[in-house]
């Protein structure tokens, strides 16, 4: 078992050292026209379909948390992120309203005074949609380029952020120019990854999905 354990080690060092030799970090200049790119591509996207796979690696567990669900967005702020296995979990959004579904019950939650869910929800958005993600008001961001991908390392700058997150790290697909990963490292050490899988841009989506 502990032969396993330090050949599996070592694969997962190896992937990181080749992944990493094969990317470049991007000149400030290189960098805006990059998120110039980004935005563009964003705001010209009227919705965005996915299912997403989640893992999470945390000390206080022996072994990552496993999650799978889907993903439905459309301009300019409604978003439905919905948890599928192994619970059935929703948080809606239409406009300034949030909503809770658990276990089929809705439970409205006061985005404004719950500081949490409004950063969950930015963050979420912002994920589906690529706006304001490079905000530099609110992160500091470098970019790299690894040929098929471009990664943002994103560190936040304001103090609600940082007590949620250390960095984040959102991975875009260069030819479609839409997030396919992205990685939060929490400020306690725990790390959550999430990919994006069967994207569909610009599909018509039901209003129920955001009631």
């Amino acid at each position: 078992m502990k032969k396993k354990t330090i050949l599996l080690v070592l694969f997962v060092l190896l992937g990181v050292s080749v992944w990493a030799q094969n990317e470049k970090p991007l000149t400030e200049i290189e960098s805006q026209k990059v998120v110039a790119e980004l935005t563009e591509a964003a705001v010209s996207m009227q919705t965005l379909q996915c299912r997403f796979m989640q893992e999470k690696i945390s000390s206080m567990l022996a072994e990552p948390t496993v999650a799978e669900g889907t993903m439905h967005y459309a301009a300019p702020d409604r978003l439905r992120w919905e948890y599928t296995k192994p619970y059935a979990f929703a948080l809606v959004v239409n406009g300034e309203r949030i909503v809770k579904v658990t276990d089929g019950k809705a439970e409205v939650v006061d985005g404004k005074s719950n500081r949490m869910y409004q950063g969950i929800v930015s963050i979420i958005m912002g994920s589906a949609s690529g706006k304001k993600l490079f905000d530099t008001s609110v992160f500091d961001v470098v970019m790299y380029d690894d040929n098929e991908f471009w990664r943002a390392e994103m560190t936040p700058k304001r103090r609600d952020m940082k007590r949620m997150f250390s960095q984040l790290v959102f991975r875009f697909d260069k030819k479609s120019k839409v997030i396919s990963r992205v990685e939060f490292k929490e400020a306690g050490g725990d790390i959550t990854s999430i990919r994006f899988e069967d994207i569909k841009l610009n599909e018509a989506i039901g209003e129920g999905k955001f009631q």
